[in-house]
């Protein structure tokens, strides 16, 4: 058996300063430079927000999901992942990982309710929402349940992506204050209400134009060319539009560069339901505000000011869980800050946290100090104690001068564990006392390893139960073996079978048991995501694995390392892995069609091409998508097994399109099998 190992490099170029300097000369097998979008996907592949394959191919015709975007975006817009840069800024990473820490309710939700949900997107998608670049109900649109409860993901439209990219330009609140009620375009009934001030804007801009009809193609499914084209033209604006105002405004401050402040008129009313120390020396902290129902962090810092109901001036200490106010808020560099908080009347409703005051071990406290029941939810490495009450999390800081105890006993801070019921006492708004009144259980659990991250404080480790995935917070000193060896979490595999070991719902112990193995089959299907799986039917079973950037691809008939985009359909390939993660795949034979099986949706004009739904895209991985299928002429109809025309194709027959891998412009063979 032949072994082929050679190291597959993956190279980002993620940037958050947009500029439209001369990009290098960039080529594409499937692209010639007349192409309408050719100068935009040089633009993209040249930048690291969109690139080719090994092959050269950037696949202009692709259908993108929501998913995609979401990670062309963040790369357009600044995120980077801290396993692909090494060297990455320590204040972005910072800034990246406590958003995702505050998205990652919001994104279970989602991740409960769809299996298929693509969980490696969350890191991206966090960062959108955490700029305002997407927005939480935009996440309904990303998948798509069938009655029969099949998932699929859905398809970009392109009056979502207007919508992403007038937020990424920085002009929503400009578009929806100009808007005056209709769009331009023909289709108007067809774009969404709260979509049409985003598209109004791009029209009025120039970056956003109707056909021959005048429609703009509401839903038209946004392609790799098309988003390629409408993210480079709204990127080259939004450098326009920064180099002006850069020019035009008084250079104050060197950040003052880098700050787009766009303040919200109107104050947003709603409940404290969490407040969290975020930078001791900045003296921030978040304020996690509760909405009709829902919750958004914000930043405060020393100059937010805080007025009581009725307008004095009063110490940042009085905004406390369960307070009704009224805040403001505008975006500086990407940060939702609060300019101002007022603390309104709580006497009109909502739920106030009381500070406890059953505590009758210590009846000789000060009149000032507070008191809070709970159980330990975090222990921050600055100092603060998270304490899950009654009404909501309660955050504060250690005082200089503090205990804790536990009954007669003397305790430090390494003694505290999450899961622990306390009551903690307050003092000039910091814990002067923690007294330790029942010990979380500590418990083991069985699962399967999916993924491990680096979250500052902790990691953030992904399992899977069947096909329900949970994540859990892993102590960064938690003892790690791998079939029986030491280990770290780099040698953790895909499937690996995981025994932990768990003190107050933190993991203080892994151990992972993993198996290599080597088969040989026949690809069945191919998953493209941001950890891509394929399907392998073998002589006993059905093998899925995992591609990893380390996985080593080699074509064995071209005699070159190929990607994961490049392996087709009934390949025969060769495959050693450790658990479900593959170590090497070569490829020993390749097949010469691929053939779609579907339901016509639609026929069109004279028959020249036909929209077919097919259940399953073998080039993208999709399942259930709209493809259009062009028929010159020379393309062989079958009908009922006779030799037909293509007129006789209709709307509703199920149909076998057979493609000629080496040319997939228009289908060889469109056979009816069922009318």
């Amino acid at each position: 058996m032949r072994k082929h190992y050679s190291k597959l490099l993956l190279t980002f170029s993620l940037v958050g300063i947009m500029s439209v300097n001369v990009f290098g000369a960039v080529t594409f097998t499937d692209v010639k430079e007349n192409h309408w979008a050719y100068t935009a996907m040089s633009y993209m592949q040249d930048k690291g927000y969109m690139t080719k394959n090994s092959s050269g191919e950037f696949a202009p015709t692709q259908e993108v999901t929501y998913f995609e975007v979401a990670e062309v975006l963040a790369k357009a817009t600044g995120y980077q992942d801290e396993l692909v840069i090494k060297d990455m800024d320590p204040t972005l990473k910072k800034q990246i990982a406590e958003n995702y820490e505050a998205k990652k309710p919001l994104l279970k939700t989602y991740m409960d309710k769809y299996s298929a949900w693509e969980t490696r997107c969350n890191e991206e998608i966090a960062y959108l929402l955490g700029r305002g670049y997407l927005k939480e109900e935009d996440l309904s649109r990303f998948m798509i349940k069938s009655a029969e409860g099949k998932e699929f993901k859905n398809t970009l439209t392109k009056q979502d992506l207007a919508a992403f990219l007038v937020r990424v330009i920085g002009k929503e609140v400009t578009a929806k204050e100009k808007y005056t009620g209709k769009t331009k375009f023909t289709d108007n009934d067809l774009i969404r209400e709260e979509n049409r001030p985003h598209v109004a804007y791009l029209s009025e801009i120039g970056l956003l134009n109707g056909d021959a009809k005048g429609n703009m193609g509401a839903n038209t499914k946004v392609t790799r060319a098309l988003c390629a084209q409408m993210t480079y033209s709204a990127l080259v604006y939004k450098e326009k539009l920064d180099k002006e105002e850069a020019a035009n405004k008084p250079q104050t401050k060197p950040e003052d560069n880098t700050s787009s402040t766009t303040p919200d008129a109107a104050a947003i009313k709603g409940k404290i339901n969490k407040v969290v120390p975020k930078n001791n020396a900045a003296n921030e902290n978040y304020v996690l505000l509760e909405v009709n129902g829902k919750t958004t962090f914000y930043t405060a810092n020393p100059s937010t000011k805080v007025t009581n109901a009725s307008g004095q001036v009063v110490d940042f200490s009085k905004v406390t869980v369960g307070e009704n106010v009224a805040v403001t808020v505008a975006k500086e560099n990407g940060i939702e800050l609060i300019k101002t908080i007022q603390l309104l009347d709580n006497t009109t409703g909502g739920t106030t946290t009381t500070p406890d005051t059953s505590d009758k071990e210590d009846t000789t406290e000060d009149t000032e100090t507070m008191r809070y029941l709970g159980d330990v939810e975090n222990i921050g490495r600055s100092g603060s104690i998270s304490v899950s009450t009654n009404a909501g999390i309660v955050t504060y800081l250690l005082a200089d001068q503090y205990s804790i105890v536990e009954g007669t006993k003397t305790l430090t801070l390494e003694d505290l564990s999450v899961g622990d019921r306390v009551r903690i006492y307050i003092e000039d708004n910091k814990i002067v006392k923690v007294n330790i009144l029942a010990r979380a259980q500590v418990n083991e659990t069985e699962a399967e390893f999916v993924r491990i991250a680096n979250r500052v404080t902790s990691y953030s480790l992904t399992i899977a139960d069947g096909t329900k995935e949970s994540i859990l917070e892993v102590d960064l000193a938690a003892d790690i073996t791998r079939n029986g060896k030491v280990a770290n979490v780099q040698d953790l595999r895909m499937g690996d079978t995981l025994k932990l070991e768990m003190d107050g719902g933190v993991v203080t112990s892994i151990e992972a048991t993993g198996e290599e193995s080597s088969f040989v089959g026949t690809v069945e299907s191919v998953i493209l995501s941001s950890t891509p799986q394929i399907a392998i039917k073998t002589k006993n079973d059905l093998k899925i694995i995992n591609i990893t950037k380390n996985t080593d691809i080699y074509d064995a008939t071209s005699r070159k390392d190929i990607t994961v985009r490049d392996i087709l359909l009934n390949a025969r390939v060769e495959v050693i892995a450790d658990s479900s993660e593959a170590l090497s795949i070569v490829v020993k034979e390749v097949p010469t069609e691929m053939v779609y099986t579907g339901t016509v949706e639609n026929v069109g004009p004279s028959a020249k091409y036909i929209d077919v739904l097919v259940d399953y895209d073998e080039l993208t991985g999709e399942s259930k998508v709209l493809k259009r299928i062009e028929i010159p002429t020379q393309v062989e109809i079958i009908v009922e097994g006779q030799a037909s025309y293509r007129n006789q194709i209709k709307k509703g027959n199920k149909v076998e399109v057979t493609y000629n891998y080496n040319n997939l412009s228009y289908p060889e063979i469109i056979e009816v099998i069922k009318k």
